[in-house]
């Protein structure tokens, strides 16, 4: 939504409407009413009558007053669960429930959730769509991109499409395609359970079709209220189909990193960076690394402009002759909801 700013607050005497009764103060002394939804990334989203549901930088917020029932999550990982209302000292939150009340700094949240919200609103996603073309070579590609979150108290499922086509005269065209299902369990000290299923397609890198499954633990090393970096390991298992060749089970050790940066000063920019490396158990000296990266850059509500960037590298290609390495950079325009 609209980064708030951009637009003319509500005046402070107008009383709320419906059920947006929930207040928050801002650090220049706006009062503006509403229903608080959520805050993550260190951006609250509040619907409001007038506006629409807006995006608020966290760190513009001195007060929150919300007397429904919500989660949040301290930046060490701690979990409180209660109604909203200003701490007892300035920049505080204090979260109360029937068994007591908690107050912490506001720069010491992580996330925030409401927890009787509707069943949709839970769901966050982007489509990124991007082309490019070079008519010396007549080299054409195409780029789609898409992600969806579903949110609940102390788990969150994801599910993330890429694909990209690439065609050129008298070339055979590329295809390089992916369908990735995750699952993470969330406990309060800043660990976590995860599993991911993933389908994958490069004939670049000599395989028709790759199914796998890695599960494994990871952790938040870093957390504030404009980076996260979450490590993680585990292990995984692949069924890989080559170009040409018998199909193989492989099993695999894995270890990699998630990394985002978020400043909402408009531009609004996110930045994510991933990569995660496989070591080959029985198929020992085998090694895969495999890295996306992308930068948004908010155009206006909702829209963006995007940079993409993906590499993979396997040691020893599923079919003999097959490249070690892929790699592209896309430019992109996209959608978040």
């Amino acid at each position: 939504g609209p980064a708030l700013g951009a637009a003319k607050p509500p005046s402070e005497d107008k009383p709320p409407s419906g059920d947006k009764v929930d207040v928050v103060v801002l650090s220049n002394g706006t009062r503006v009413i509403g229903e608080v939804r959520s805050m993550q990334k260190a951006r609250l989203e509040l619907g409001t009558d007038d506006m629409g549901t807006i995006q608020i930088e966290w760190g513009n917020v001195t007060q929150v007053t919300a007397p429904e029932f919500f989660e949040v999550e301290k930046m060490s990982g701690g979990l409180l669960f209660g109604s909203l209302r200003p701490g007892p000292g300035e920049g505080t939150l204090e979260v109360v429930s029937d068994w007591g009340a908690e107050t912490l700094p506001l720069l010491a949240v992580a996330r925030i959730q409401r927890v009787k919200s509707s069943f949709w609103s839970r769901f966050k996603g982007s489509i990124d769509v991007g082309a490019s073309y070079t008519s010396a070579s007549e080299l054409l590609q195409l780029e789609l991109d898409g992600d969806l979150r579903f949110r609940r108290p102390r788990f969150e499922a994801t599910a993330t499409a890429n694909a990209v086509l690439t065609q050129q005269p008298d070339v055979d065209d590329t295809r390089r395609s992916s369908l990735v299902l995750g699952y993470t369990r969330l406990f309060s000290n800043r660990h976590r359970l995860f599993t991911r299923a993933t389908v994958e397609q490069n004939r670049e890198l000599g395989f028709e079709l790759r199914g796998g499954l890695l599960g494994g633990w990871a952790r938040a090393l870093l957390r504030d209220t404009r980076n996260e970096l979450v490590g993680g390991a585990g292990l995984s298992v692949n069924r890989e189909k080559p170009v040409e060749g018998e199909t193989t089970t492989n099993l695999e050790a894995a270890a990699g990193f998630d990394y985002a940066n978020f400043a909402y000063d408009f531009p609004n920019t996110d930045i994510q960076v991933s990569a995660m490396g496989y070591l080959g158990l029985n198929q020992w000296g085998r090694y895969r690394l495999e890295s996306n990266a992308s930068l948004r850059r908010e155009l206006f509500s909702d829209f963006y402009f995007g940079l993409r960037g993906y590499a993979s590298y396997d040691s020893e290609p599923a079919t003999e002759g097959a490249q070690k390495s892929d790699w592209g950079l896309t430019l992109t325009l996209g959608y978040s909801f």
